[in-house]
């Protein structure tokens, strides 16, 4: 029997974090015991090599006669960590007389006695969120954001024997209630805890030393006294790492929901304390041999165990204890893998939607389905049986595993007005009042066609998350036999399914698709067109290896010019002073890993010296929407006042007037189907520094462009919608600041350089010879196809 103990709770995952705590716990406190409660694999956990601290798996805490393999289905991994709590504590108060637990991203500073002793007076200890007024000024995290979670962070509970009464209320109540729903007032173990406290009257630690985390360290003045970090007038105690990546070094916390009330930028202690916390879990990671996934994330192989499947799993289980009728199955017990598949393939009787159960999952965890089949619910589910049998094999799991046997019935219909099918003209699709690039590129499709007087009859579509500020006029009207669909293959499904079959049958449909990579992901899409344009040669390549025979796939290119430029509008009015000034823009909805800003910022620092002269504007919208990335990008450019990242939108004229502003623009993307931005500065006369691949090599040369080389490189896991394992370009930095300085110190040369790209874009890529072409086109398949 020892006096104090310490423990966390992990799934294997979590173990390099385990360690880092436990070793700071014991370096402050050698007369203690550290317990490390691993809640999945149980033999892969008692094959583990000792460590300075005790590994206790699963399967030796008590949970009664169920066990916790009902635990470990209806929860996931955050649920089921959480919902072990007081389970684990009651286990090791056997063997010691006070236990603290304390979440595996902290770490402890300094000892922890004084709380210790709190805790032996009352018999348990807490430590509230905050402990001052949250401030109302709309950055997180808000005071509503914290009542959701609860008054108390459960990342530290201070508990001796006296609290055993306590650890079985609520035991009782994380057996079956730890699931994360605000709405219904339930955040895992903590919530509940607001109503043990005046029931079961803890210690409450008021001490700003304790559990400083993004939460309240506005509140929590951090400073150095020598090697001691301070908290105000207290030497810190322990700090909650909680959501912090090491990947991302400049953003404190994944948790963040919105703006943050504090940046790492703003916070050099801060700042410091992550980074040496990151390379403590760096160290651990290399020192505890190869992470393992979460034990129970299947519910048998191959089929992931969904948040959807789990609370469904739950209810069911709720609704039968309480009408003392069968409970339906768990899959984590002996041969019950086989019963829950059974389970997952029959229809619940009290179903609306009389689909089978793991149907009516994947349902209810895709937003887009519900949007496109909102009567499934009340039993109207022919829209959703045909996605399930044309697509839902490829999207899901558990219809590959069990199948797709619905009949497949046509979707809803969406009717638009049909004023004829003229043979003179085209019907244009898209997103043609957004402001990216798709958008853009329907619009520079309808100013080709309409340089060769072919009539063009602009429809705009829904679904772009981007602002839809843009001028142009749409008509909304549909009169001709061919539809130009300028919408991307992934949403031509969507787009047809808004406007319905009638609008398209008897039409011809050209999909003006896009695509960054060299390898173009398989698409049912192929089947709602008759062809597809690709602008540039590189789209051109990987659209048609992978078309199936029947799909005409036809290298179409888009004109290429100047964008609009507000008249009149000066540098000083774009805040740029007359120093060379070099722009990079981007949309950060756009992917940030293939639009590579960091390395535009590498290439800039490693040219220029601070004050040298020369300036970096990167300009980006979206930032609110991926603020992480705005963060990551702002982090990269601190220490660096020549260095201007812009985030928002600007009126069309004013966007272009920052592009004829600039001195040169540089874009070292990995990937681009085209390269708007680009095309639109050479059309402006401005030379252009640019990776030497992809689609912008379609209107660049050695003699129109600076093209940087590069090596190939796995696309890897941070760049999602793209398939890790494709490839694309990884630009030589050095060259590219080369080239920076090159240019910057000689106008002449830049003069050339931008006159001669403005030149031949206008010889190759005006309106007029890329209208050309779409013309000859149409009537190709004006004489083939309708005689």
């Amino acid at each position: 029997m020892t006096r104090l103990a310490a423990c966390t709770i992990v799934a294997h995952n979590y173990l390099p974090l385990a360690r880092v705590l436990a070793h700071s716990f014991l370096d402050h406190h050698p007369d203690a015991t550290f317990h490390v409660v691993v809640v999945d694999r149980p033999l892969e956990t008692r094959s583990m090599p000792r460590e300075r601290f005790e590994i206790v798996p699963i399967t030796d805490i008590e949970f009664g006669d169920e066990g916790f393999e009902y635990m470990a289905a209806i929860y996931d991994v955050t649920e089921f960590a959480t919902s072990v709590k007081p389970f684990a504590l009651r286990h090791l108060l056997e063997q010691h007389e006070c236990v603290l637990y304390i979440d595996p991203d902290i770490v402890v500073f300094a000892p922890l006695d004084p709380l210790v002793d709190a805790t032996f007076t009352s018999g348990w200890s807490l430590t509230p969120h905050c402990l001052q007024p949250i401030p109302r000024d709309g950055t997180s995290p808000t005071e509503h954001e914290i009542m959701q979670a609860g008054i108390y962070n459960l990342g530290y509970i201070g508990v001796t024997r006296a609290a055993r009464p306590m650890l079985e209320w609520w035991a009782e109540r994380l057996r079956r209630d730890a699931i994360i729903d605000p709405a219904r007032q339930l955040f895992t173990d903590q919530r509940w805890i607001d109503l043990a406290v005046p029931i079961f009257s803890p210690h409450i630690e008021r001490s700003p030393a304790y559990n400083v985390a993004y939460w309240n360290v506005d509140q929590r003045e951090l400073h150095r006294e020598g090697d001691t970090v301070m908290v105000g007038h207290e030497v810190l105690r322990f700090f909650h790492f909680s959501g912090y990546d090491p990947k991302t070094p400049h953003w404190l916390s994944k948790y963040f929901p919105g703006d943050p009330r504090v940046l790492m930028s703003e916070h050099p202690v801060l700042a410091d304390l992550c980074t040496a916390y990151g390379a403590q879990l760096t160290a651990s990671l290399a020192a505890g041999g190869p992470v393992l996934s979460y034990g129970w994330a299947d519910a048998f192989p191959g089929a992931a165990f969904t948040r959807t499947l789990r609370r469904q799993l739950r209810a069911e289980l709720m609704e039968a204890e309480r009408d003392g009728t069968p409970r339906p199955p768990t899959p984590f017990v002996p041969g019950g893998a086989e019963d829950f598949r059974r389970w997952l393939s029959s229809v619940p009787e009290t179903s609306s939607s009389r689909l089978p159960r793991y149907l009516a999952a994947v349902y209810e965890e895709r937003g887009d389905l519900q949007e496109h089949f909102p009567g499934v619910r009340h039993g109207d589910v022919e829209g959703y049986a045909q996605w399930v049998h044309n697509s839902g094999a490829l999207e899901s799991s558990l219809i590959r595993l069990l199948g797709d046997r619905l009949d497949p019935v046509a979707p809803p219909v969406v009717h638009v007005t049909d004023e004829g099918r003229s043979p003179a003209g085209v019907d244009l699709v898209g997103y043609l009042k957004a402001e990216l690039g798709v958008g853009e590129a329907g619009r520079l499709a309808a100013a080709a066609l309409s340089a060769v007087d072919i009539p063009v009859s602009a429809i705009a579509c829904r679904g772009s998350l981007n602002r839809k500020g843009h001028p142009f006029e749409v008509a909304g009207t549909a009169r001709h036999d061919v539809v130009l669909l300028a919408v991307n293959a992934d949403q031509t499904g969507i787009v047809r399914h808004e406007f319905g079959p009638d609008f398209f049958t008897g039409r011809y449909i050209i999909g003006q698709w896009f695509w960054e990579l060299s390898e173009f992901p398989r698409q049912l899409a192929y089947l709602l067109v008759h062809e597809v344009w690709a602008a540039t040669r590189h789209m051109y390549d990987a659209i048609s290896a992978s078309a199936p025979s029947n799909t005409h796939v036809v290298h179409m290119p888009l004109p290429l010019v100047a964008p609009h430029v507000t008249p009149g509008v000066t540098r000083r009015d774009l805040g740029l002073d007359d120093g060379f000034t070099f722009l990079f823009s981007f949309d950060l909805l756009s992917v940030f890993e293939r639009k590579n800003p960091l390395a535009v910022v590498e290439a800039f620092t490693r040219a220029f010296a601070p004050g040298e002269g020369p300036r970096l504007v990167i300009k980006t919208i979206n930032g609110s929407q991926r603020i992480k990335e705005l963060e990551r990008l702002r982090w990269a450019c601190r220490d660096r006042d020549d260095i201007t990242v812009w985030d928002g939108y600007l009126d069309h004229g004013m966007s272009g007037a920052l592009t004829a502003a600039c001195d040169c623009y540089v874009s070292l993307h990995r990937a681009e189907g085209l390269g708007l931005t680009m095309s639109e500065a050479m059309a402006l006369g401005k030379p252009v520094i640019a990776t030497g691949y992809s689609g912008n090599l379609d209107f660049m040369t050695d003699d129109t462009a600076v093209l940087v080389p590069w090596t190939a490189t796995a696309v890897g896991r941070d760049a999602a919608p793209y398939d890790p394992r494709s490839t694309w370009a990884e630009p030589d930095v050095e060259v590219a600041a080369h080239a920076m300085r090159r240019l910057a110190g000689d106008p002449i040369e830049a003069a050339r350089l931008g006159a001669a790209a403005r030149a031949d874009l206008e010889t190759r890529f005006s309106p007029e010879v890329t209208g050309r072409q779409m013309s000859d086109r149409l009537t190709h398949i004006r004489r083939t196809h309708h005689g």
